[in-house]
Order: structure tokens, then C-alpha cells, then sequence
């Protein structure tokens, strides 16, 4: 037989004894592979987002320094994203005072007057609107009020003069209230508040319109008690 009838019967032969594998199998191999092509798809699109968000975030976070190319960094910051940087412990934090060394003698009897109980008159006696000083009527005769509130950069020797022996509150206030004794002519009574940040009131009411006067009243305006919720009050802050 010719080679070429041989080539060609060996071949028939081949193909009628070939027996072509499961088609269910070879859709199983298919889908596995598809599944396992998406994975590593999936896998290496997180890995690059992933490398993008680290470098966004250390771009937000750089000091100043070089980028790769030697340009500066500009890490300056505006708007919402800076507000954030911030946190909200910047709002909670504690407000700074709103005056140093002595408070101006307007604004602490603008606060005096705001914080007197209802009811009452006050004047400024004449000469004296500079020195903390105010009248006060209830209908029964004029006290002489007098205001002194500062902000003490020292404390030492207020405490070891003034508040000697005063136990100081949970927070660290001092108070202390005096009253002159009884048949003191002029009555007169005072009360000094120091804050552990210095914020240091005093307040003081007359039972007559002037310190050296004899008393016009047998009573004070304001009891001791009511002195001391003036002089402790936040207001003067």
C-alpha cells in the first residue's frame, strides 16, 4: 500500500478510536478557572487601592520635607479637612481668660450691678467711677459697694495673708467671708474669692454711703450668704 494510503488509514483509525472527553467535565474545569481568574483580579485591584489610600494618607500626613522629584511638600491644610485634623477636643478645651492683671473698674461694676438682686437702685458716687464703687438703695438707705477683681500672676502672698488657715474647696478655691463685729461703726462686711488660676474678687457692702461714715442702716443690703454668691460667681471670668 502507498505510504500516503498508510498515513491516511492511520489516521481514520485514530479519529474512530478517539474518544473526546465529558462535556460537564470541561465546564467545571471552565468555570473553575473563570472563578479563579476573577479572584486574582479581585485580589490585585484591592492591593493597588489599598496602595493608593496609604500614599493619600501619608501625602496628608508628610512633615514638611522633599518629594521624589526634590520639590517641597505643601502640607498646609484648609477648610473641612483641617477642621478635622483638629478633632473635637479643640472645642471642649478651656476657654482663655478674657482679661489680664486687673479687670477695668466699668466692667467689674457692669458685672456687680448685673448680678445685684432685683429691686435695687445703684448709682456711681460722684468722683468715684474709676475705684470699683457703688451705691445702693433698697429703699432704706444707701450702702457703699466696692468691687476689686484681677488676675494674680503670683499667688503666694494672698494666700498666706488674706486666706491664712482657709480651707480651700474640691476644686482649689479659697473663700473667705468676714463680718465686722457687732456695734462697728461703720457695719461692714467682705468677701474674697482666689481661683487656682488666679482670678482673685473681692467684694465688700457698707451699712452706711461711705467707709468712714456712721452706719445709716442697722442691716446690711445683702446678708453674707448673698455677698458670697456675688463674689463666687462665674460672671467675673
Amino acid at each position: 500500500m502507498p505510504i500516503e494510503e498508510d498515513f491516511t488509514e492511520a489516521l481514520r483509525t485514530t479519529l474512530l478510536t478517539f474518544e473526546p472527553p465529558g462535556a460537564p467535565s470541561l465546564v467545571r474545569a471552565g468555570v473553575r478557572n473563570g472563578r479563579r481568574r476573577r479572584r486574582r483580579r479581585a485580589a490585585a485591584v484591592g492591593v493597588s487601592g489599598a496602595a493608593v489610600l496609604a500614599l493619600v494618607g501619608l501625602g496628608a500626613a508628610v512633615v514638611p520635607g522633599l518629594l521624589s522629584d526634590g520639590r517641597t511638600a505643601d502640607h498646609t491644610l484648609a477648610g473641612p479637612a483641617a477642621s478635622a485634623t483638629t478633632g473635637p477636643g479643640t472645642a471642649s478645651a478651656t476657654p482663655k481668660p478674657t482679661f489680664t492683671g486687673a479687670l477695668p473698674a466699668d466692667r467689674a461694676l457692669a458685672t456687680l450691678t448685673a448680678l445685684l438682686p432685683t429691686g435695687l437702685t445703684h448709682s456711681i458716687p460722684p468722683g468715684s467711677g474709676r475705684s470699683g464703687q457703688l451705691w445702693v438703695d433698697d429703699g432704706h438707705g444707701k450702702s457703699l459697694f466696692e468691687v476689686h477683681v484681677s488676675r494674680q500672676t503670683s499667688t503666694t502672698a494672698i494666700r498666706s495673708h488674706v486666706f491664712a488657715g482657709v480651707t480651700p474647696l474640691a476644686d482649689g478655691t479659697l473663700i473667705q467671708s468676714r463680718q465686722t463685729p457687732s456695734g462697728t461703726d461703720p457695719g461692714h462686711q467682705t468677701v474674697n474669692v482666689l481661683h487656682p488660676d488666679g482670678l482673685y474678687v473681692t467684694v465688700m457692702q457698707w451699712q452706711a454711703p461711705s467707709q468712714n461714715a456712721p452706719s445709716t442702716r442697722t442691716t446690711p443690703i445683702l446678708t453674707l450668704a448673698q455677698l458670697r454668691v456675688i463674689a463666687t460667681s462665674s460672671q467675673w471670668r
